[in-house]
């Protein structure tokens, strides 16, 4: 089904009209004359100012087969227009954030499954020949219409947080979700020349600057001068010296920062030391700087050192962090005296290996499968090595049960697999190594729930280690999902250990909510909203912990 869309033009105003009169538009649409008017200003190329958003809206329109049947519209959100404070938060760094809305005006489309899938059509179309560096889209339906957000987050979009619609504007006065999608922008790294040394060496000012806000207590280094221009040490040997190397930062074509990499290290075998990082402050808070760190890590394969003075909180949060994710935590972490700062020789001190990093982060050629009674001890040996940590995390609850368990848990896995109501599938590498592995349950809610079909509750989910979630934890989920989608399921729900933060990560960025967390301490296990924070409150003051959470979400 190819979905084509074009600008809204004289052509078209009559159908848009008459989708605005339909009961579906008139009860969430802005149906106002001003907005009309200003959909007709548009349409004649905006020969006259508007009253309506001061005429910034773009309409377009959406084409199934040569039909008509939606309209979209988007507009540029910058900190100029009242948005609100919700939305200033969460605008772009690289300020290419659009505000959406959109409706099928088209009675004929409805229950088809076109909602979603439009919307995140147009969202490429338009990433592709309208403006390549948008990388922010902001969604809004009212809470009181349910259906919208469904269509919206199956679209890709995240429910962030819900707000009061302020203004004179259509739905003021009624609480509104506010939901985005977000596309990470283009970085470059670009090896520095003597051409660009006056540019860094400037930069290094306010690299000293951020420096001072944390660090400025302990050195006269970071005093700012008399005459209010801090200075940085001379960084012009990066330039001359083979054994060190400078690079530039990017973010499209805009210059985002500088990485000073040298070997003047503590440790006589380790190969690179990250001299000097920085991100201006435009990019900082987005994961650009973890991004860029990681990039010079693959682009420089070897042992590393990263010294942090130890007043600099920010930067030791932000590096310990970084190099967990990038090495699964496989680093060391001590307090050294450095012998090249005499002003602050006390160092904390990362040390890793990005070669086995390298190595950990490949994603080796895989194909999913459904699961075979030959894939059931591989499947009983990840399950029993997650379980094992799980154990370190809440030994009670998750107790491991010992060869006795590990057996049962083999005999139940072969029962599965004769169960219809249960969903299986592997992960398998081109070695025939299992990687991972899913196991579903399609079941009916309780009748005081009505989610519109069955439930996919999904409790054994294991990949081989924790890099491989985005890629073979993503593949499984999604051949899952296609599987039950037929079978009559809406809603997947998805049990994980609530210290489990790298498949609590995935899980989120495959747009499931926390909705329930089950406690247990000894033999009493209960389960709780994850919003009721009374009864949260209670659970734990009667030490109970959180030992799992269940995510939910649509079936796509």
């Amino acid at each position: 089904m190819k979905i084509r869309f074009e600008k809204v033009t004289g052509a078209y105003l009559d159908t848009i009209f008459s989708w605005l009169r339909e009961p579906h538009s008139m009860e969430f649409w802005d149906n106002t004359q001003a907005h009309k008017d200003d959909i007709v200003n548009f349409a004649q190329g905006r020969t006259i100012p508007s009253s309506y958003a001061g005429g910034w809206y773009v309409y377009w329109i959406a084409f199934l087969e040569g039909e008509p049947f939606a309209m979209l519209m988007t507009i540029q959100e910058t900190h100029k227009e009242n948005i609100g404070q919700e939305k200033l938060k969460r605008l772009s760094k690289t300020g290419h954030t659009y505000g959406l809305d959109y409706m099928i005006g088209n009675p004929k489309f409805f229950g088809k499954g076109y909602g979603s899938q439009t919307l995140s059509d147009f969202i490429d179309y338009f990433r592709e020949f309208f403006d390549t560096r948008a990388d922010t889209f902001i969604i809004d339906p009212a809470s009181d219409n349910p259906k919208a957000k469904h269509v919206y987050m199956k679209a890709g979009f995240k429910h962030v947080c819900d707000f009061m619609m302020e203004g004179d504007v259509s739905g003021a006065g009624k609480v509104h979700h506010l939901l985005l999608r977000k596309f990470e922008p283009t970085v470059s790294i670009i090896q520095a020349t003597m051409d660009d040394y006056p540019c860094i060496q400037n930069m290094a000012r306010f690299y000293v600057y951020d420096l001072s806000r944390e660090c400025g207590s302990i050195s006269s280094d970071w005093a700012i001068p008399e005459d209010g221009l801090y200075e940085s040490f001379d960084f012009k040997n990066y330039f001359i010296d083979p054994s060190r190397k400078a690079f530039l930062v990017k973010v499209y074509d805009e210059i985002a920062g500088f990485v000073l990499l040298n070997q003047v290290t503590e440790n006589s075998t380790t190969n690179w030391n990250m001299g000097e990082f920085f991100i201006v402050a435009k990019f900082q808070g987005g994961g650009i700087a973890t991004r860029i760190a990681q990039e010079i890590w693959n682009m420089h394969p070897g042992t590393w050192e990263v010294s942090v003075i130890p007043n600099n909180e920010s930067a030791l949060k932000f590096w310990e962090k970084a190099i967990s994710e990038f090495t699964c935590g496989a680093f060391n972490k001590q307090i050294k005296e450095v012998t090249y700062d005499e002003h602050c020789p006390r160092r904390i001190i990362f040390e890793f290996d990005t070669q086995n990093s390298t190595n950990q982060n490949i994603v080796p050629h895989f194909v999913v499968r459904t699961s075979q009674l030959t894939d059931t001890l591989a499947m009983v040996s990840l399950s029993k090595a997650k379980r094992m940590l799980y154990e370190k995390a809440q030994p009670q609850f998750w107790r491991y049960a010992g060869e006795e368990g590990d057996k049962a848990q083999e005999k139940w896995f072969k029962e599965l697999l004769e169960e219809k109501n249960y969903v299986m599938f592997t992960a398998e590498s081109d070695t025939q190594e299992i990687l991972g592995f899913i196991i579903c349950k399609l079941m009916p809610d309780p009748e005081v729930y009505n989610p519109g079909g069955l439930t996919l509750m999904i409790d054994d989910f294991y990949v081989q280690s924790e890099n491989l979630w985005q890629s073979i934890g993503a593949r499984l989920i999604e051949e899952t999902k296609a599987a039950v989608k037929a079978k009559g399921a809406t809603q997947i729900v998805v049990v994980c250990g609530a210290h489990d933060h790298p498949k609590r990560k995935f899980l989120s960025d495959q747009n499931l909510q926390v909705a329930s967390k089950a406690k247990g301490a000894t033999q009493i296990v209960v389960v709780c909203g994850a919003h009721d924070h009374p009864k949260r409150k209670f659970l734990s003051d009667q030490n109970l912990q959180v030992a799992s959470e269940w995510f939910v979400g649509g079936i796509v």
